[in-house]
């Protein structure tokens, strides 16, 4: 009998946890969600539900300058470091309908495409290059400016960036 009682305690205990935890489900994969203790309250993108994906318009890139612009701004002032890093990071990020970037996330792994750790001072230099980028210009469609996902993916040899995609 006391088996019985415990066993019927214990669902009603877990029942009644799983009503309470709520989790917040995303209006699609990948949505970047705004995180406190990354991300500055500064930024703001304009359209709470609604982020475009950047291929879901003609140019990969719109930035003042295009690509090369971004590629000269990397070769100087990222510094090498020394240090025999191979792979790949990739730097997500959201641009809003005033140009404006916000809620970087960095994605680390191997040129197989696993999880790698780099070293911070490579993934930190290259997070504060990309967020100082002040180039970015916001998608319009219908003569309306929309917030979209942007990355920077960086092909990493031997501690020194070799391409720079998309």
């Amino acid at each position: 009998m006391k088996n019985l009682i415990l066993l019927a305690s214990l669902i009603c205990l877990l029942a009644c946890n799983s009503n309470t935890q709520k989790k917040e489900l995303l209006s699609h994969v990948g949505d970047i969600v705004f995180d406190p203790k990354i991300d500055t309250a500064a930024f703001e993108p304009c359209h709470k539900d609604l982020a475009f994906q950047y291929y879901n318009f003609s140019d990969a890139i719109q930035y003042k300058g295009e690509k090369a612009k971004i590629r000269r701004e990397f070769e100087s002032k990222f510094r090498p470091t020394n240090k025999n890093e191979n792979g790949y990071v990739t730097i997500r990020f959201i641009v809003n309908c005033e140009g404006k970037t916000g809620w970087f996330r960095t994605i680390t792994m191997d040129k197989d495409y696993k999880h790698q750790l780099f070293s911070a001072e490579l993934t930190s230099q290259l997070l504060e290059i990309t967020k100082q980028l002040d180039g970015w210009q916001p998608k319009e469609f219908d003569g309306k400016r929309y917030d979209y996902y942007q990355y920077l993916t960086f092909k990493i040899t031997k501690g020194n960036i070799e391409d720079i995609m998309p």
